[in-house]
């Protein structure tokens, strides 16, 4: 499976407890050759490091050793390692698997524990977030749909938006001593406002704007959706005839631009958080409000991984969160003593409250330890 085969409900599914162990195996791996040549070898290397630790794991019996590095090998064997993307995510059980090759990147890592960690899809789904890119002319506005790098044109809906009157000499017209737009391009740029709003009925998606700065310009000062419109936007024109292939390299730029935005909006909430107190930075502050469901939005750094255990203060059996480190932290993990990754954790409980998780790039949450929290209440 890869990214867009992912649903809320299958998210759902394989964040469920299942009996130890759940076995998360994930993998870096390469798009093109030569490079994802090596990727088949590094994923064998994986799968015997997983075999090998089913097989020293006291608490997992023979059968279910025997089932589980089956089902490893099962997922595996779904993988073609001529199309890898960025990463691959395998789960397996005594009684399932699946196979994810995946948009997003992941580190080498085997990790048993009684739920599968997910923190990897969910990061690659959001940068799968559903946008749009409406181009415009002076004679007809076509518009495309997207999810990452897949495109395609919408050809429904009243799309694409033609002009009834005759193509005009030339795409711009001087008014008032500038570059504008003729009232016929004005009406059709309207139009096409009217089909977008229809399209865009109870989403949240944004829209890029495409085509020449004079017709950018005046759709935004008429349109009906600004606050859909992205604030990157590529003066360009002539992509009348453009090929998925072609119109999703064009649109890089204003992915990367996307995932910016996305990025400024969760720190900005964030912000609003402090000014109202109901903010918590840290992974010591963010776990114990995630567990009790009081997380709305979570933002996190891609690469944050903590190792933990909870524990109980004697006497006041109070329960607080022991990060770990070092040879210690490994120890404990092998030894069923500790979370490998306890911010896997809170990115599930925050999902099962109903909360919104946004990864940012390393670096982004400096001050705040690499995870930071909106909190409801």
């Amino acid at each position: 499976m890869t990214t867009a085969d992912l649903s809320p409900e299958l998210l759902a599914e394989l964040r469920r407890p299942r009996a130890h162990p759940a076995v998360s195996a994930t993998l870096p791996t390469h798009r093109h050759r030569p490079e994802n040549q090596q990727d088949h070898i590094r994923l064998r290397n994986v799968l015997a490091e997983a075999e090998k630790r089913l097989a020293a794991d006291p608490e997992v019996s023979r059968e279910a050793r025997i089932k589980t590095a089956d089902h490893l090998k099962a997922a595996a064997a779904e993988l073609d390692p001529e199309h890898f993307l960025d990463g691959l995510v395998l789960y397996a059980s005594a009684d399932e698997h699946y196979a994810f090759t995946i948009e997003a990147p992941v580190s080498e890592r085997v990790v048993f524990a009684t739920t599968y960690l997910t923190r990897n899809l969910v990061s690659a789904a959001e940068r799968l977030t559903p946008y749009w890119a409406l181009v415009l002319s002076d004679h007809e506005v076509h518009l495309w749909h997207g999810r990452g790098e897949e495109v395609h044109e919408v050809r429904d809906g009243g799309f694409p938006v033609t002009s009834g009157g005759p193509e005009p000499d030339g795409p711009l017209r001087r008014e008032g001593g500038g570059m504008g737009v003729s009232e016929e391009v004005r009406r059709l740029l309207h139009e096409a406002d009217e089909q977008l709003a229809h399209a865009l009925a109870g989403r949240d998606d944004k829209v890029v704007l495409v085509g020449l700065r004079p017709q950018v310009k005046a759709f935004r000062e008429t349109t009906r959706n600004g606050v859909h419109l992205a604030e990157t936007e590529l003066e360009v024109g002539g992509l009348a005839d453009a090929t998925p292939g072609q119109f999703a390299a064009i649109l890089a730029p204003a992915r990367t631009a996307l995932a910016a935005e996305a990025t400024a909006a969760a720190l900005s909430t964030l912000d609003d958080a402090r000014s109202a107190k109901r903010y918590a930075g840290g992974i010591q502050e963010v776990w114990a409000p995630a567990r009790a469901g009081r997380g709305a939005l979570l933002v996190v750094e891609e690469g944050l991984r903590v190792t933990g255990r909870l524990v109980t203060v004697d006497k006041t059996e109070e329960i607080v969160l022991q990060v770990l480190t070092g040879p210690r932290a490994e120890d404990a993990v092998l030894a069923g003593r500790a979370e490998d990754d306890i911010v896997d954790t809170v990115v599930e409980a925050v999902l099962e409250a109903d909360g919104k998780v946004v990864f940012v790039p390393d670096g982004t949450l400096a001050d705040a330890g690499g995870i930071a929290m909106w909190l409801r209440y």
